[in-house]
């Protein structure tokens, strides 16, 4: 059997880092849609004498065993007692730590994926269980919308009714490395007077209302975050965020043409940033076909 499958990208309206826990995981508020950048992901089922066979095209790290999907893939077949084997090719789009996902993504879409193909059956509690364990932002993308994300991203509230806006996404072409920001955090977590609601994010007030704890440590960090901010403030971006922990930001437009404007303006002053604009979906694009194979628990 073969298959294959895209995997979004995501982005962080909202980004709060409200505590720690004993073991070192920080806790966090953040609410995360989807946007229209993608990973492939070409699955063929194999003889289970062959294992989990993995390769990723460009390379995110040295060895294959330490990428989120050859480890959620033998994790899933080890947990669920599968005999049958998986070949997995990914085909890079998502920039790798960018604060997009793109691991997490990549890796809550085999879990998916082999759920269905190995005829598992596990629940979505189940696979995030496991999921969560991997990286923080899985759980989301097994959530398949977009979602208040709690605790270490393993507590979801489903917002089906979040707005869809254009962004412009730019990223500079440097990884940043999630440890080190979160080092550089040093427990000192930002006071928030007022809750995060959000049943509050509409899109006439969301220019207000994007926030985002880590962007301050990163700006410190490197002075391009505060470079594509200004350049997407200048070409009418009605409000910038950075997402996750970077080093990706995008810029909040109005219209779609302005979004296109800018775009080709950026491209052409700084052609070693990778910018791309869409219009977020709260919908994961695969959700009903998930649903279609997985075992929700009532």
């Amino acid at each position: 059997m073969k298959a294959s499958f895209s995997a979004p990208a995501k982005v962080n309206l909202a980004l709060r880092v409200v505590g720690k826990r004993a073991d070192g995981y920080h806790l966090l508020q953040t609410v995360m849609t989807f946007f229209p950048l993608f990973d492939r992901l070409d699955l063929e089922l194999l003889d289970g004498r062959e294992g989990v066979q993995f390769v990723s095209s460009p390379a995110v790290t040295d060895r294959p065993e330490d990428n989120l999907v050859f480890q959620a893939a033998e994790q899933l077949r080890l947990a669920a007692g599968v005999d049958q084997g998986v070949s997995i090719r990914l085909s890079k789009t998502i920039p790798h730590g960018g604060g997009l996902g793109g691991g997490s993504s990549d890796a809550a879409t085999v879990l998916l994926a082999l759920n269905a193909m190995w005829n598992i059956h596990w629940s979505v509690e189940q696979l995030i269980e496991l999921g969560v364990t991997l990286g923080a932002d899985i759980p989301v993308f097994l959530g398949g919308q977009g979602a208040l994300a709690e605790g270490i991203g393993e507590q979801l509230t489903p917002l089906p009714h979040l707005p869809e806006v254009e962004l412009v996404l730019v990223n500079p072409g440097e990884a940043i490395s999630t440890k080190r920001v979160f080092a550089a955090l040093a427990g000192r977590f930002p006071h928030h007077p007022k809750p995060l609601i959000p049943s509050q994010i509409v899109k006439g007030c969301l220019p207000t209302l994007l926030e985002n704890d880590l962007e301050p440590i990163v700006r410190e960090m490197t002075p391009t975050i505060a470079e594509m901010s200004n350049q997407l403030t200048r070409l009418g971006a009605q409000a910038t965020l950075m997402s996750g922990s970077g080093s990706s930001l995008f810029g909040l437009f109005e219209k779609k043409e302005q979004a296109n404007h800018a775009v080709t303006h950026l491209k052409q002053s700084n052609p070693a940033w990778k910018v791309v604009s869409g219009t977020t979906f709260n919908i994961h694009p695969f959700a009903n076909e998930w649903k279609s194979s997985i075992v929700l628990r009532s």
